[in-house]
């Protein structure tokens, strides 16, 4: 790899994959960080957002479990280019506001209200849970596992920017390819693969975060066996997650004008 990662140490789970942090990156440790698990207080995401400032340059970044994947929104808040959000997700985390309240399920709601986010795309849940789910008129549910063939004019309906931020929760993956605290989805590795390839053929990736990772129980010190199976799962898809967008994404481009279909 020649282009470093950033690590956002939310929950110690990154911890037990030596062979992801390998590979250069940069790290941000708020373990000891309150008011984060899955409902964040203001203070919380004040703090993350500040640590965070530094290492803007830095394309694409990984954190802890899926209670956490509202630190998409921080990312998206500091990009402030015209961008459409691609969601791999086994959920939707478009569930109604609450006023100025930010958890892992309300996020992409408030990523829309961003002036410069012109769409998310939801790719994942093939029987999405629908509970609080409210129809979004730019969140477009992509229905199929695989990329739309022809995906040039898929895309210029789809995504209305030149310029896409990528975000993984890994429980949009099969049991055989991940293991997270929120379950597992119904996408395979190599269907997300056929993704990420397309859609670094088609539209400039500006950024990326990956989520969804296994978590001890509080009481654990170390993992134990059906831990490591499930860690050596994930870190095998973070591998390859990595290994890919590394290489397309391009930090610090000039923003681009919006494609329109």
């Amino acid at each position: 790899m020649n282009r470093s990662f950033l690590v956002l140490n939310l929950d110690d789970t990154l911890t037990w994959q030596p062979a992801l942090l390998a590979a250069p990156h940069e790290w941000i440790d708020l373990r000891h960080l309150p008011g984060k698990n899955a409902c964040a207080t203001p203070e919380a995401l004040a703090a993350i957002a500040a640590a965070l400032a530094p290492h803007q340059e830095v394309p694409l970044c990984f954190w802890g479990a899926g209670e956490y994947h509202y630190v998409t929104l921080l990312r998206l808040q500091a990009l402030r280019r015209p961008v459409t959000l691609v969601l791999f997700d086994h959920h939707h985390d478009a569930a109604p506001l609450q006023g100025d309240l930010v958890t892992c399920g309300n996020w992409v709601r408030h990523a829309l209200n961003l002036p410069w986010v012109g769409r998310a795309v939801w790719v994942g849940g093939r029987h999405p849970e629908m509970q609080l789910y409210l129809p979004h008129p730019r969140l477009l549910r992509a229905a199929e596992p695989t990329p739309p063939e022809p995906f040039a004019e898929w895309a210029l309906q789809a995504i209305p920017t030149a310029d896409v931020y990528i975000s993984i929760d890994k429980d949009v993956l099969t049991g055989d390819d991940s293991a997270t605290t929120w379950g597992a989805g119904d996408l395979a590795l190599a269907e997300l693969m056929d993704w990420l390839k397309a859609l670094a053929r088609h539209r400039r990736i500006v950024g990326a975060d990956v989520c969804g990772e296994w978590s001890l129980s509080p009481a654990q010190v170390f993992p134990g066996p059906q831990d490591r199976r499930a860690i050596a799962r994930n870190q095998r898809a973070n591998l390859a997650i990595r290994d890919l967008l590394a290489p397309a994404l391009v930090p610090g481009a000039p923003a681009a004008p919006s494609r329109t279909g």
